[in-house]
């Protein structure tokens, strides 16, 4: 039985550039297509279970042809759908769907950019059409609702949604590859910008494969210079989460289908006509990005490499119209029907025809029949966002059963992994597959089938579905999370209370990030007269104990501090300054670690330009801030697994992450280490202590319960609360009344 949605919405309202269905005579027919099968599988689930996934009604908004009047009169055969259409008039929308959508953004995702039509009218007429989709879904949605947007054509609308409903619920996925951000910026800037902007309204992205995911997230870091995890971004005040949900296919239905009556009888008129010969089947709707002329210049090379297979199969190559009114489209199909006949003409004979090519869509029992009894599978796509064709042909796989060739270009691939991956473009590649699929075993044959199947049955629509809705409402409760986390007027208005009220205080301040703003270069990071004075202000106060607990070395605080009743902390509590004390060491000075430490690091800073070394008493600082984000991130990662085998044989380092650095330093002391021998000089009945990065959460998780911790950024953190920007810390400090206030 199918596992049940975490639902956290009343009702579901789909967004996609068509509606699932279109009025035909009075009746219902529905449009094709990926998404349109997987939500009408969905909703098919019946009555209370239904309503546990996807809730009692549906509401799908998408373009329609179909007058307002005529989609009135069959509602009710829509079943659970409330259908509400978007008319886009006939110029707009040839410039829209079959100008930016699918002579620019369609060939350019799927790598062919020389295709690409880079036209600025198209991308007007993308952001007009956007606003005929955005303004039925303002109208429309309730705070209660989750909108899901799909597909290429509406980019921009999660962000338009986002900026006229600041608390909807908008999650997006992408059926199409995303490129890689060479691919992708291609685009003219203003572009790929807005459309970033315009994916990340959302707050939840979606995409087929992990590759797909990252590519996204790298060209958000590189276009629009935003902080990003390996599966999240971070805009504004907001958490966007960016997974992975590869889509699959109602196994269930596809496996029944093949033991069905009406099946069986296709499958009879199928066998008297093939006779012995095998069968090897593709169906692929008419695409550049499908390789159907690259499958046949690899079924052509099988002929002549492996002579003892020809009048033993049959090859039945299904083309599903697709655009065949643009001329690129019937060129291509033109040129497919002559080589359809040149390979005929070269190997068929009186008897036998090696290659039935067929132009038209199969009905549902036909083709689950040639899905079923095919000895092969040739699914061999150019670039795919997931392909579902392959999936379908191995769920209905029973007599035989058959052997998937698949591209490994599909994004299928990444799930697929036991089928025979090959390269569409390589002719002798895919030849030596299909010899092989064809002496496969039937007992080899068995075994790599039920090992897809058994993922397939495990990981279907229904998973998907779910798991895109799971990770939604992680999302907004983790939103959630960080706003009431962040001091609100009323918290800093309780601090202000509690600092009056104390007769003891501490105050523990990081330095970077925290006290002042980052800079390029550490040097560059010195603090102004305002900050001086704060923190002079403060420290007067013989109430008060301050403390600047930093990474920075005892001649930088010396510097611009040294003339204060201050506490200073140097390198993460490598040195401590107390009222009125020199400097005291707490850990042992020897530096020989370093010989062995610093060549890996000088390393990885020739390797990452913008990078450099900050050397330090008695630590190492490898800065990546000026450094191009992907290639940083990338070496940071490699930088981090190196030094972590050094560390692991020697038990004295220790190496820390901050804010765009990596330190390495002798273990057995942090900012949390001091924190505690600080506080254990006296009883502190306020306690306040603010910090940006990683090294500062060793600092909160030592103080005690009453202690108000602050982290800088909203990144999540054991602090108890957040500020947005290192600008607040000087408005919360200004709120501490001076003595006598």
């Amino acid at each position: 039985m199918e596992k049940t949605f975490a639902r956290h919405y009343d009702r579901l309202v789909l967004v996609s550039y068509r509606l699932p269905f279109r009025v035909l005579r009075n009746k219902l027919v529905q449009n094709s297509g990926g998404l349109v099968s997987a939500i009408l599988a969905l909703a098919q689930k019946g009555g209370t279970e239904r309503a546990t996934q996807l809730g009692n009604e549906i509401v799908w908004i998408g373009k329609s042809d179909d007058t307002p009047e005529e989609l009135a009169r069959v509602q009710s055969q829509a079943g659970p759908f409330t259908l509400m259409p978007v008319y886009i008039e006939d110029k707009l929308d040839e410039k829209f769907y079959g100008g930016f959508c699918n002579d620019m953004i369609w060939p350019l995702f799927h790598y062919f950019s020389s295709l690409a039509n880079f036209d600025s009218s198209y991308f007007e007429a993308y952001q007009k059409a956007q606003e005929a989709f955005r303004e039925p879904v303002a109208r429309t949605i309730r705070p209660t609702d989750l909108v899901w947007v799909h597909d290429y054509h509406l980019m921009l609308l999660p962000g338009m949604i986002r900026r006229q409903v600041p608390e909807a619920q908008v999650g997006f996925f992408l059926h199409i590859p995303f490129p890689s951000f060479e691919i992708f910026r291609l685009m003219p800037r203003p572009w790929r910008q807005a459309i970033l902007r315009g994916i990340l309204g959302s707050d939840v992205v979606g995409f087929h494969t992990f590759d797909y995911t990252q590519y996204f997230l790298r060209a958000v870091s590189r276009t629009l210079g935003l902080e990003t995890t390996p599966n999240s971004v971070t805009v504004g005040d907001r958490l966007v989460t960016a997974e992975t949900f590869p889509l699959g296919i109602d196994y269930r239905r596809f496996n029944e289908a093949a033991r069905s009556g009406p099946v069986a009888k296709e499958k009879q008129k199928l066998w008297s006509i093939l006779g012995n010969k095998k069968l090897i089947f593709s169906v692929d709707r008419l695409d550049y990005s499908k390789g159907l002329q690259h499958r046949l210049y690899g079924f052509e090379y099988f002929l002549e490499k492996y002579p003892q297979w020809r009048e033993k199969i049959v090859f039945d190559m299904v083309v599903v119209p697709s655009r065949d009114t643009i001329a690129r489209y019937r060129e291509m199909k033109r040129e497919i029907e002559a080589d359809v006949g040149r390979i005929n003409g070269k190997y068929g004979s009186l008897s036998w025809r090696p290659l039935v090519y067929e132009y038209r869509s199969l009905p549902f029992a036909e083709m689950v029949a040639r899905y079923s009894i095919s000895d092969v599978g040739l699914i061999t796509p150019l670039r795919d966002g997931m392909n579902l064709v392959a999936k379908e042909y191995l769920a209905c796989q029973e007599d035989g059963p058959g052997v998937l060739i698949l591209s490994e270009m599909a994004g299928a691939a990444a799930e697929l992994s036991e089928a025979i991956l090959i390269n569409p473009t390589d002719k002798e590649e895919m030849a030596a597959a299909i010899a092989q699929a064809l002496a496969m075993s039937e007992h080899e044959r068995r075994a790599v089938l039920g090992r897809m199947q058994s993922r397939l049955r495990a990981y279907n629509v229904f998973s998907w579905a779910r798991d895109f809705f799971d990770v939604m409402g992680r999302t907004k409760k983790e939103q959630h999370t960080r706003k009431i986390r962040l001091l609100s007027p009323t918290v800093e208005d309780r601090i202000e209370g509690q600092y009056r009220e104390s007769s003891r205080r501490m105050i523990m301040l990081d330095y970077d990030g925290t006290l002042v703003p980052f800079s390029r270069y550490p040097e560059g990071a010195v603090p102004d007269e305002s900050v001086v004075a704060r923190l002079r202000r403060l420290s007067t106060d013989i109430r008060n104990t301050v403390v600047i607990i930093s990474g920075r070395e005892r001649g930088f605080l010396d510097k611009w501090f040294g003339d204060l009743r201050l506490v200073l902390v140097a390198e993460h509590g490598a040195f401590i300054r107390t009222v009125p004390d020199e400097w005291s060491g707490e850990v042992d000075p020897d530096p020989g670690w370093k010989q062995k430490v610093l060549p890996v690091l000088q390393r990885y800073a020739e390797r990452c330009t913008g990078a450099f070394i900050d050397e330090k008493t008695l630590s190492l600082v490898w800065h990546y801030r000026n450094a191009d984000p992907a290639i940083a991130l990338l070496r940071s990662q490699e930088l981090k697994d190196e030094l972590r085998e050094i560390v692991f044989h020697d038990g004295k380092l220790q190496v820390m992450e901050g804010n765009k650095i990596i330190e390495v330093k002798r273990a057995g002391y942090d900012k949390g280490s001091v924190a505690v021998k600080l506080l254990g000089m006296g009883t502190y009945d306020f306690i306040l202590a603010m910090g940006d990065d990683r090294t500062d959460e060793d600092l909160f998780k030592v103080l005690p319960e009453h202690a108000i911790t602050v982290k800088i950024g909203l990144s999540a953190s054991l602090a108890k609360y957040n500020l947005r920007t290192q600008q607040d810390v000087y408005r919360l400090i200004d709120r501490l009344p001076q003595e006598g206030d």
